[in-house]
């Protein structure tokens, strides 16, 4: 199984390659055009701007590959910034990848950026929260959120003087916006789960 993470620039990627590799994986870290090669997963992580981001994806000519997995629904897991990236556009500034309609937005919170640990309220999802026992606790770094203009593919909400998304299912675009690898058991069985969706994807699990 291939599993590609996407390197935005910023060399903040040790965390998620460490829980990867914990679970047996070697992810292809995917820099440039010159990087790519076959992949059953994508990966965002969770660190950066949006209008940076998109900016470096165009850069090193990303935007069309992305796209082309996207629309061979090949599955992606959006962390943080990587879920606000399947949207249109961000308060911050810049366009998103426009895969799902929708805004992200700061926060209305007197205190930012949101840093800590919440529970996430969950709803149904075919594998997301599998194996896991409540509190649904994990750790978030962020000073966005999204707003979906279809509040069905939200999966799970959090609180911090707002409720927020926190969790969305919209295959094959899967995406949260705590930081799995930085959340401990919690966090690792949520990448497991992940994982094992991708081994066994068939074009039905990961579209329940």
């Amino acid at each position: 199984m291939e599993i590609a993470v996407i390197d935005y620039g910023n060399g903040n990627l040790g965390s998620l390659l460490a829980a990867l590799r914990r679970l047996g994986q070697e992810p292809n870290v995917v820099r440039t055009s010159k990087d790519i090669r076959h992949a059953d997963a994508l990966i965002f992580p969770g660190v950066g701007s949006m209008n940076a981001v998109v900016n470096r994806l165009k850069e090193h000519d990303l935007l069309g590959w992305l796209n082309e997995m996207h629309q061979a629904r090949t599955p992606i897991l959006g962390i943080c910034l990587g879920l606000q990236l399947f949207f249109d556009e961000s308060e911050e500034g810049g366009e998103g990848l426009h895969w799902l309609s929708g805004t992200a937005s700061k926060i209305n919170a007197p205190i930012l950026p949101h840093i800590g640990w919440n529970t996430v309220d969950t709803t149904p999802h075919p594998f997301l929260w599998r194996n896991l026992a409540p509190p649904y606790t994990f750790y978030f770094v962020h000073t966005y959120r999204i707003l979906p203009d279809d509040p069905k593919i939200v999966r799970g909400f959090a609180d911090y003087y707002e409720r927020f998304p926190a969790a969305v299912l919209a295959p094959p675009l899967y995406g949260i916006q705590f930081h799995p690898e930085l959340s401990g058991p919690n966090g690792t069985r949520l990448l497991s789960n992940f994982l094992e969706m991708v081994g066994n994807h068939d074009g039905n699990l990961a579209g329940r």
